[in-house]
């Protein structure tokens, strides 16, 4: 990354001078709203140029090109609308070009990420949303965006393979357990939760007091990967829930639940004779909360999730929690902190039980800068420990800059 500090550096210099003047027009100027009051639109979008160096392998999702190299370059434009119609319909879009969902993760990757259309049923207690959005599980997505997010980074949970596969179905547990001495891959093993999540589907959101509730019904796995998510089978859908309370004004606890399939189609070559990719399920709960005062804020969640993997007779297991505060040291400035573990279950092999990963735990620090409106800059230092006699990812620097428009 420090072939790329002077980039951000002057690219930061810019961002408090006069150069970012016309941003505030354009900024200004994207909306449209008919004499009438019926139809009105809102643009706006942001350019995220961001930075990686790591001395082994990447921590979490991150993929240089080639595997080998120890930097990683990675910008994203992003472009996105909402719209409303009368009283009771609205719609979103968000369109991206980057290098991936994920840094590293494709070339050129031109996509919408959301698109969808909402319905006040009743306005401010019952809404339904129909076609591309992200999860609504836990408390970590609503602030995902670079712009909100004090780090670079998702939180574990969200960004840590594991050595579950949804493309393949190990042969026996013993071959399941040892893919734990195995190079994390990022391109075949799969996460409890893969970022955003951007599944297509149907939700719908109720209020009533201090409470909220969602539920949604989509068409792939809180694991499953950014390319199945365009994937129009509706054979084995997933259902998600959460359910929110604000007791007061300061804090938000939420439970959230999930459950479906997370096997690729491709994997039914590999599954026991009589068996179906939707016979192996993905189950998922999580316990979230969020607490802000004054400079102050805290975000919180623990998971629990289940794999039921083909040629196992034991489900896999992962326990995973992380805490996460930040505090604005100046209106501009601020500090972030994150830790997070994550745990894995025993299963029966004939040589006894066996873990089939390893327990990992990630210390995060993050410093951020707002100039303006229109810009921020970000520094982040990330610590993960495998408890293994290998490392596979240990330290890793990433720098940001976001300009918002």
């Amino acid at each position: 990354m420090l072939r790329y500090t002077p980039l951000l550096l002057a690219c930061a210099s810019l961002s408090a001078t006069n150069l970012f003047e016309p941003l505030d027009y354009l900024s200004n100027n994207l909306f449209y709203e008919t004499e009438d009051g019926v139809f009105a639109i809102q643009g706006g979008g942001s350019v995220e140029i961001s930075g990686y160096y790591f001395n082994q392998e990447p921590v979490g999702f991150v993929f240089p090109n080639p595997p080998t190299d120890h930097t990683l370059f990675s910008p994203r434009l992003t472009l996105e609308a909402d719209a409303w119609l009368g009283e009771r319909l609205s719609g979103s879009i968000k369109f991206r070009w980057d290098d991936g969902i994920d840094p590293g993760y494709s070339n050129n990757s031109v996509r919408i990420d959301e698109l969808f259309i909402d319905a006040a049923i009743a306005p401010g207690h019952f809404d339904v949303r129909v076609g591309r959005f992200a999860t609504i599980f836990g408390n970590y997505v609503p602030r995902q965006s670079a712009w909100d997010n004090p780090f670079i980074s998702p939180p574990l949970a969200y960004d840590q393979a594991t050595s579950v596969t949804d493309n393949v179905a190990p042969p026996n547990a013993t071959a399941f357990a040892n893919r734990r001495n195995a190079n994390i891959n990022g391109h075949t093993w799969i996460p409890i939760i893969w970022g955003p999540v951007y599944t297509q589907g149907a939700a719908g959101f109720a209020s009533w007091r201090d409470f909220d509730l969602a539920v949604s019904g989509t068409n792939r796995a809180l694991s499953s990967r950014p390319p199945v998510w365009d994937d129009y089978d509706w054979s084995d859908p997933t259902f998600t829930g959460r359910l929110g309370w604000t007791p007061v004004a300061e804090w938000n606890v939420g439970l959230s639940g999930a459950f479906g399939a997370y096997l690729k189609d491709s994997t039914q070559a590999t599954l026991p004779v009589g068996t179906h990719v939707g016979d192996y399920d993905q189950v998922t709960v999580g316990l979230d909360a969020t607490w802000a005062s004054g400079p102050w804020q805290v975000w919180a969640e623990a998971l629990f999730s289940e794999f039921d993997v083909p040629n196992v007779s034991d489900p896999a297991q992962i326990y995973s929690y992380y805490v996460e505060g930040k505090y604005k040291i100046t209106p501009q400035l601020y500090g972030a902190l994150r830790y997070g573990m994550q745990f894995y279950n025993k299963i029966d092999t004939p040589a006894g039980k066996q873990r089939w990963d390893y327990d990992v735990l990630r210390a995060e620090a993050a410093l951020g800068y707002k100039f303006n409106r229109h810009a921020l800059i970000k520094v982040q230092y990330q610590y993960q420990y495998q408890f293994a006699n290998f490392q596979d990812g240990e330290n890793q620097i990433a720098g940001e800059l976001v300009i918002k428009f």
